[in-house]
């Protein structure tokens, strides 16, 4: 069960990393073939910015999907990955919002659906607690009093 969560993240991931990047690429061959000028911003400019800013979002959504694709084979998922993934459910918070008040409802509940699967895995790979020392049994060893930390 571990895994395929994991694993229903990792896609998840991939996905959102592609629809951003496709985006992103017609948002700025749009931006590029327009031929006006908005608060002294050229049209070359506009594109650009919509390449790298989408650009780097899909980047950072792909690398998220590997490392979590990655973590699916492991025993236990690392702090790393554990902030990663929390950096990841707070980008898709935000966008969200965005997409709310931009695009509609049916834009923010795909993301509401990436966003609940990030936080599914979050919750349900907690990391184990210390287990605690056992006993000592009272004929076996003597007790140490406890070191005073300071």
């Amino acid at each position: 069960m571990r895994r395929a969560v994991l694993t229903l993240a990792a896609v998840v991931l991939l996905v959102e990393a592609l629809v951003v990047g496709l985006i992103g690429l017609v948002l700025g061959f749009a931006a590029s073939r327009q031929h006006m000028v908005m608060g002294g911003i050229a049209s070359s400019r506009i594109a650009l910015a919509s390449w790298v800013g989408q650009g780097s979002l899909a980047v950072f959504l792909l690398v998220c999907a590997v490392v979590v694709a990655v973590t699916a084979g492991r025993p236990q998922v690392r702090l790393f990955v554990r902030v990663l993934l929390v950096l990841c459910a707070v980008l898709n918070g935000v966008l969200m919002a965005l997409m709310l008040a931009l695009s509609g409802w049916p834009a923010f509940c795909l993301l509401a659906v990436v966003t609940g699967v990030l936080v599914l895995v979050l919750v349900y790979e907690r990391p184990s607690p210390v287990p605690a020392a056992e006993p000592v049994a009272a004929g076996n060893a003597v007790a140490e009093p406890p070191i005073p930390l300071e």
